[in-house]
């Protein structure tokens, strides 16, 4: 591993002040796989890097068993390739992965919201119902940052996760919010809610979601709940700076449901 010159430790710190703080306990291996993320994230560990425990131990004032455990983290989170007696070996990051780990989240989050609207439980769709309000009181603040918009537009998600009423599908829901891939796009990057105008824009969709779930219209719950994540999506591969293999954009890129939505005001 090529640390020695650029890389500064960044492990997360324990700063009450920081509202980028993990909230809740983070253990040893789970904060290395954390750092390592963002540095694959931000190309300082480029695809191809051979990641060696001992060295990855030394970096990190660590044994070599938070190690192995933060490279399986890794692995399971398709970051990284282990090979047996070579160790792990990084996976390129660029903007067609990221693209992808939108779009599996978009259709999950169709599914979600089209068995919300087939279910359409009285109290969770109550609770859904005052988390949109308080977004939409919330993207109107000027003063608001991009993560306090980002958790509470995330809160809603639960909620309506709660009325689509799947083991099954409130288990991956779960599974890909806590990805920690898609927890550092809004931790470390702010990849999303910037301006007032996007804020609005997102409240404005969530308002249609709750809408169409209320009517029972699975099929618009579903489409206004895939274009929420694309146009999220669409924000964060303008605004990380992540390589571009190929010369002519993935066709996976360009997924829209060709909803518009102005936001209200």
């Amino acid at each position: 591993m090529p640390h020695k010159s650029p890389f500064q430790r960044s492990a997360l710190k324990s700063r009450s002040d920081d509202p980028l703080n993990w909230r809740g306990h983070r253990e040893l291996p789970e904060k290395i796989s954390d750092d390592m993320t963002r540095r694959i994230m931000a190309g300082e560990l480029p695809g191809g890097t051979r990641l060696v425990e001992l060295d990855l131990a030394e970096f990190y004032g660590v044994s070599r068993g938070p190690i192995r455990d933060a490279l399986r983290i890794l692995a399971y989170c398709g970051l990284v390739d282990l090979y047996p007696r070579r160790g792990a070996v990084v996976i390129a990051f660029d903007r067609n992965t990221l693209a992808d780990a939108f779009n599996v989240h978009a259709v999950l989050s169709g599914l979600n919201a089209r068995y919300a609207a087939m279910m359409r439980a009285p109290d969770n769709l109550a609770e859904m119902g005052r988390r949109v309000r308080d977004l939409e009181v919330l993207a109107q603040d000027e003063k608001c940052k991009p993560l306090r918009f980002a958790l509470a537009s995330g809160r809603i998600g639960p909620a309506l996760t709660r009325c689509a009423d799947s083991t099954i599908l409130q288990r991956s829901m779960k599974n890909n919010a806590n990805d920690i891939v898609w927890a550092l796009l809004w931790r470390e990057f702010h990849v999303d809610f910037r301006t007032v105008h996007r804020r609005l824009e997102n409240a404005a969709i969530w308002r249609e979601v709750f809408i169409n779930v209320e009517k029972q219209d699975p099929e618009a719950a579903d489409n206004a709940m895939q274009e929420l994540i694309f146009q999220c999506r669409d924000q964060a591969l303008e605004i990380m700076q992540i390589p571009d293999n190929s010369p002519i954009a993935d066709l996976r890129r360009r997924l829209h449901r060709n909803i518009k939505h102005p936001p209200r005001s």
